[in-house]
């Protein structure tokens, strides 16, 4: 039996997750997982010997208000694979801490796939190298990425988007409704983000504007998604008396998304959830303003959004840092061209395709070390 580690955290990595575990049954690979990862891989049957909560913070000045957890949460994980020694480590995404555990892997003699490449097309092209050293594979999600890391002497495998099953298997928006016990009038869904600091920056201005939105428009309902249990507490400390006027759901976002009309969302993968359901949205961003001025010269892509990104233009209207005021986002909300942006969209299915079972079960097998 293969001994895989995992580090998966959030709800776009559990989904990534979950898809290797299921593929490496497909693929014959008897496997026993153990590692640092959510509340659903747990389910699943991978055993968890850590809390990789802190893994959820975002931003440069955060993870070093956070480094002292994220130093005892390497050296706990760095200690088990010295004393465990499994045959293989996969990680996923949250590249500052996984890159650093892959090359102590690496120096262990075990062998590494990387799940979600680095975005070194967006910022930081030097880390190739130290990637190169540091994995022996690697599974990305967008089609663009490929030939970076083939250039550079790395083997890499396009997987087909967990979404494109998750949004395939979605309620139609009637039978959403029904599901959710929500009405038929019109429906503004927020998503203010599964970790806790996008959260607290941006509870306050989507809740704000959601408010003034149906103050326009009294036949809206509002509804919120939250990613987990533990952030239902943070976004009623944050929106206030607001709270009581916007309907809250847990664990059930694609539901939700497909039961909506409008969509605020924080940028990150649940961009590409909406887009992918053809939902009409507004995108927001914001980061601590420390690590957005450092970030700012650092990046090198014209767009935040991942569908605008894939897509090659401004499909989704961004709001950035000073621009999330409530009045700015109803404003946008005002202004959106639905028609153009469900056209745009369609294409976003056929770039996230990836490639075949076989082709990847192969690399698996490779990977991990599997006859």
């Amino acid at each position: 039996m293969t001994r895989i580690f995992l580090i998966a955290m959030e709800r776009s990595g559990e989904n990534l997750g979950l898809d290797l575990l299921a593929r490496c049954v497909r693929a014959g690979i008897s496997s026993r997982w153990q590692g640092v990862v959510g509340p659903r891989l747990q389910a699943a049957g991978v055993e968890n010997i850590a809390d990789g909560e802190v893994l959820a913070v975002m931003g440069l000045v955060e993870v070093l208000r956070h480094y002292p957890a994220l130093r005892r949460l390497y050296r706990h994980i760095v200690d088990f694979l010295r004393r465990e020694r499994p045959d293989a480590v996969v990680l996923i995404d949250h590249p500052a801490f996984n890159l650093r555990i892959a090359k102590a892997a690496k120096q262990l003699g075990i062998r590494v796939l990387y799940v979600v490449g680095p975005q070194i097309w967006a910022w930081r092209p030097g880390r190739i190298r130290q990637i190169r050293t540091a994995i022996d594979e690697i599974f990305l999600l967008f089609p663009f990425e490929r030939s970076l890391y083939e250039a550079a002497g790395i083997p890499a495998h396009l997987l087909p988007h967990p979404l494109l099953q998750v949004t395939a298997a979605a309620p139609a928006w009637e039978d959403a409704r029904k599901e959710l016990g929500l009405a038929s009038s019109p429906l503004l869904v927020l998503l203010p983000g599964s970790r806790r600091g996008e959260l607290s920056r941006l509870a306050k201005p989507m809740a704000q504007a959601a408010i003034r939105w149906r103050q326009r428009h009294p036949q809206w309902q509002l509804a919120v998604a939250l990613a987990r249990e533990e952030l239902r507490s943070l976004w009623r400390q944050e929106v206030g008396a607001h709270a009581a006027q916007i309907a809250e759901f847990q664990g059930c976002t694609t539901t939700l998304l497909a039961a909506s009309d409008r969509v605020l969302v924080a940028s990150g993968t649940a961009t590409l959830e909406t887009a992918l359901l053809g939902k009409p949205a507004v995108v927001l961003y914001a980061l601590q303003p420390l690590t957005f001025v450092i970030a700012k010269r650092l990046v090198r892509v014209p767009h935040v959004a991942l569908p605008n990104i894939l897509l090659g233009k401004r499909v989704y209207p961004e709001l950035l840092q000073g621009e999330v005021r409530a009045e700015s986002i109803v404003e946008t909300l005002e202004n959106l061209d639905e028609d153009y942006q469900r056209a745009a969209l369609a294409p976003l299915r056929g770039l996230l395709q990836g490639e075949g079972e076989g082709e990847i079960a192969e690399a698996l097998r490779r990977v991990l070390q599997v006859a």
